[in-house]
């Protein structure tokens, strides 16, 4: 049974502290506008860490409690009480446009999608929905038995049902598949029909076209993956495997006694003393890797070796796949492999990406006890700490966060914003022309666009909701605002704004 949230004076941040934005270049004005999604009122107790935004940011559902009862509320709309609501839950689709919620009626347990009740069990799992919205899918229990509900309809019933990472959806929502114990051994089911038995299975992972499927498996002491239902070569131990993006190619690590050895499309590479997951381009045609070769790292590439160093952190593919960069040590300091070429010397460095048309990278460096961002082999300012660079979508602008003493700024084509307590992510604009993101001032959370503040205040942002664009110039999020009812008492209003940038 949920806990109750007491209603407080003391103001709630509902988003990470991180940080500021950038000076307006143009004069700017912003139009804001509130409407209220979920109130408190003298029948219901919201419990506050039950709040949950859907994906577009355009919703809010919550558990509230009306004496003994609970009831979940969407955009403040309840629906029917029940005993008890289960943590984790409600949970949203992907599309924003369904709801579904774990729920305790007497003894037994329910999931009610869309306000409509499924058959009641001893217990059930989280609900999950298919990348497409259109399904819903959940474990059950009754007895020692447990089913999964695809649908509102049962599969067979097995010995066992592992929750966690077990319920796939392929891609398009066509093909779904999960692992099940039956008689002491383990087999996978696709779409409802059972594979072969073995001592042991894993989490299945389609490819990215949804027309094929692999998973681990095990056989006395052997692993070997299964991939489209036929048996890879017998290895001591199978590790990360991956589809290429245009599923025509397939790799994983596997262990060969203390050996470690790459297995593309069912070829062993050279043995290493260990190696790490493999790593396409985004246009398939180059993979790669990095191993350990006793007491040094390097990468290989397409099937080449490159050279040794002390450690190998990263490695970023531009989203065209002519480019590339590589972390590496060397002694005492980091640098940046650029398409073969090396690029400063650091403390260390880290998350390197690139822009979306790939003509430019940044990457996270740090400096002594100094962070800064590397821009196309530039560096930017010091600061106490800095954020991944986020580029625009046209590539031609990109900003970050940073930390100025117990300050926060955001750095936008190297010029900073004014000084803030805190901020959240700052989102371009689909047209790149602006810059929004919401920031915390004297307790108070605020949306600042294109370097002007806006009049609203909040007490917070809802965990989970971002600034979102729902055009060039329209951007919303959810916040949370208190209303005084008397000298000691505050009722909390989960809120949406929406504004427009002038």
């Amino acid at each position: 049974m949920r806990k109750i949230a007491c209603i407080i004076m003391v103001p709630l941040i509902f988003c990470v502290m991180a940080p500021g934005v950038v000076i307006a270049e143009n004069t700017v004005s912003i139009r804001e506008e509130i409407t209220s999604v979920v109130k408190s009122d003298e029948k219901y107790e919201i419990i506050f860490e039950s709040l949950v935004p859907s994906p577009d940011s355009g919703h809010v559902a919550c558990v509230a409690r009306s004496g003994k009862k609970f009831v979940v509320l969407l955009d403040g709309k309840e629906q029917k009480e029940y005993n008890s609501i289960a943590k984790d839950t409600p949970v949203f689709s992907p599309d924003s446009k369904h709801m579904a919620y774990k729920a305790q009626d007497g003894i037994k347990w329910i999931i009610v999608r869309d306000g409509k009740e499924d058959e009641r069990f001893d217990n059930v799992g989280i609900p999950e929905f298919s990348p497409n919205s259109k399904h819903l899918a959940y474990i059950a229990q009754n007895g020692k038995q447990q089913v999964v509900v695809f649908d509102g309809k049962k599969h067979r019933a097995y010995d066992g049902i592992p929750q966690k990472h077990n319920l796939v959806f392929s891609s398009n929502s066509d093909k779904f598949a999960y692992f099940a114990l039956k008689d002491k051994k383990m087999l996978m089911v696709l779409n409802g029909k059972e594979g072969k038995e073995y001592d042991q299975v894993s989490s299945p992972i389609f490819s990215p076209d949804s027309e094929h499927i692999a998973y681990p498996a095990k056989e006395g002491d052997k692993w070997f993956i299964v991939k489209d239902g036929e048996e890879g070569p017998r290895f001591d131990l199978v590790g990360v495997f991956r589809f290429s993006p245009d599923s025509k190619r397939f790799a994983y690590t596997a262990k060969i006694g203390d050996k470690a050895v790459m297995v593309e499309d069912g070829k062993q590479g050279p043995q290493f003393t260990n190696i790490a997951m493999p790593i396409f381009s985004p246009d398939s045609k180059h993979m790669a890797y990095m191993a350990i070769d006793g007491e040094k790292s390097l990468m290989v590439m397409d099937g080449d070796q490159g050279r040794k160093y002390d450690e190998i952190n990263d490695l970023a593919y531009s989203p065209d796949s002519e480019h590339y960069l590589l972390t590496v040590k060397k002694g005492d300091g980091w640098s940046a492999i650029v398409d073969g070429k090396e690029v400063g010397k650091y403390t260390n460095i880290f998350l390197p990406g690139y822009s979306p048309d790939s003509q430019h990278y940044s990457f996270m460096a740090k400096k002594g006890e100094k962070w800064l961002v590397v821009y196309d082999g530039k560096d930017g300012d010091l600061y106490d700490f800095v954020t991944m660079a986020q580029f625009s979508p046209d590539s031609r602008h990109y900003a970050y966060m940073a930390k100025k003493g117990n300050n926060w700024v955001v750095v936008k084509d190297g010029r900073e914003s004014e000084e803030y307590d805190g901020v959240a992510l700052p989102m371009f604009s689909p047209d790149s022309q602006h810059l929004a993101f919401a920031a915390v001032k004297d307790n108070s959370w605020f949306v600042v666009a294109d370097g002007v503040e806006g009049e609203q205040r909040f007490a917070g942002f809802l965990k989970g909701s971002t600034l979102s664009f729902g055009s060039n110039s329209i951007f919303h999020i959810l916040g949370i605002q208190f209303t005084m009812v008397s000298a000691n008492k505050a009722i909390m209003n989960a809120v949406k704004l929406q504004g427009e940038i002038k």
